[in-house]
């Protein structure tokens, strides 16, 4: 019936026409959406006053990956990066999910994103919040353990897709495994089965819901791994120390990966014929050259040598919508595209990692395997930064930065918070 009711929505709104509504709020789509969904008409009122910009940004990704979904499930979706094998494999998933329920996925896309209308920083966890506190799963006649999936899902949205960028690891499942309600869920293999397919599937679907994202048939490949490798964590459960020792050896596996994410090797890796992981990491590894070791203290050593040391601790760390600042680290500036097989980085990137993980360790006194979720605080908007900003991001200001993060230790979680405010690149 959802279903029903989305097409008859979306059935006239083609993807650019979404994107290009001025003040989508006051179109026949949103109003046919709330007659549908009465129970989000509350939360878009408050979105829409306290930030009109980022409401109506998340609202036309809201619709925009609704109507992706529907042209997915219609057979009419295109897309110049998938082939026709790619899109019939994110089909074939979905149908597999609706034999299940067919209301899980859509109504992970209408809730997904409404925490960003009361915190943007942690919209995840405060749209699981709206989603249980108020009850909006209610009208819909789901079983309890269907309810808690669709809100776990929601929670946990952005897992898959960071751990493909390198904003998080494995080891972020340390969250997921202290949470009750979730780990007695995923103790079901059917239901474990369906949480990370969903994550995978969702994955696509929110990314291609932005319009300026640009990804590539080498998705389901790196996909299709991390499905496997989060169900091998998963069906370690209900033995908690064994799930997050496994994470943890995932994690150390995808080092390499993952702080070469700043590089955009999980966008353009394969898309030309030297763009191979190899050189990816090479990169990074030629930048340890410069690094100014004796300024921080730090010791000299190789790249295998340093992964086993030092950055080991990187495993559990988590940066928090990171990646724009580690972009920033590597380039001096947003490097959006594709690069030449001569280019070079500053040592800054890894600087931040060498210097953050000994701050982290060093810092874990309550427990030292506990997760560190890292926020970057203080820039609004770094799209909008100047290039006076961005050089101001130099190793003094990194150090201070992170030597001065306020932290603190969730005991009941046993998860640490480090705040890296970056505010004072703004200043003049």
């Amino acid at each position: 019936m959802i279903i029903n009711q989305l097409q008859q929505i979306f059935t006239d709104a083609s993807l650019s026409s979404i994107e290009s509504s001025n003040e989508i709020e006051k179109t026949q789509i949103y109003t046919n959406f709330l007659k549908s969904f009465p129970n989000l008409s509350e939360i878009f009122d408050v979105g829409l006053n306290r930030d009109k910009q980022e409401f109506e940004r998340t609202i036309k990704h809201i619709f925009r990956s609704i109507k992706i979904f529907l042209k997915i499930l219609g057979n009419t979706f295109s897309y110049e990066g998938f082939s026709d094998q790619t899109l019939s494999k994110i089909l074939m998933k979905l149908e597999n999910i609706r034999q299940y329920n067919s209301l899980l996925f859509p109504l992970i896309l209408i809730y997904h994103d409404i925490g960003k209308f009361i915190r943007k920083r942690d919209h995840p966890h405060q749209s699981f919040i709206l989603i249980s506190t108020r009850n909006l799963l209610s009208p819909f006649n789901l079983i309890e353990n269907d309810k808690i999936l669709i809100q776990k899902v929601i929670q946990y949205h952005i897992l898959f897709a960071t751990i493909f960028t390198g904003e998080s690891t494995y080891y972020g499942s340390y969250s997921l495994v202290r949470d009750l309600k979730l780990a007695q869920l995923l103790s079901d293999h059917k239901y474990l089965n369906l949480f990370v397919d969903l994550l995978e599937i969702f994955t696509y679907i929110d990314i291609l819901g932005y319009s300026y994202s640009r990804i590539f048939d080498h998705y389901p490949v790196y996909y299709d791994k991390i499905n496997q490798n989060l169900k091998d964590i998963f069906k370690l459960l209900p033995n908690k120390d064994r799930v997050i020792q496994r994470a943890f050896l995932y994690s150390q596996e995808w080092i390499d990966w993952r702080i070469a994410g700043a590089l955009r090797i999980f966008q353009f890796v394969g898309t030309k014929p030297y763009l191979t992981e190899n050189f990816y990491f090479n990169i990074i590894i030629a930048s340890l050259d410069s690094v100014p070791y004796e300024k921080f203290n730090l010791t000299r050593m190789g790249w295998k040598q340093l992964k086993e040391s030092i950055l080991e601790q990187s495993c559990k760390i988590q940066i928090k919508y990171g990646l724009a600042f580690l972009m920033i680290l590597a380039f001096g500036s947003f490097h959006r595209d594709s690069f030449n097989e001569d280019v070079k980085i500053s040592h800054k990137l890894i600087l931040f990692w060498m210097l953050l993980c000994r701050e982290t360790e060093k810092r874990s006194i309550k427990d030292e395997n506990g997760l560190w979720n890292v926020y970057i605080l203080g820039i609004h908007n770094w799209f909008t930064l100047s290039r006076n900003s961005f050089l101001k991001i130099d190793e003094k200001l990194i150090s201070s930065v992170i030597q001065e993060a306020e932290s603190f230790f969730d005991r009941q979680l046993k998860e640490y918070t480090l705040n890296l405010d970056l505010s004072v690149i703004n200043s003049q």
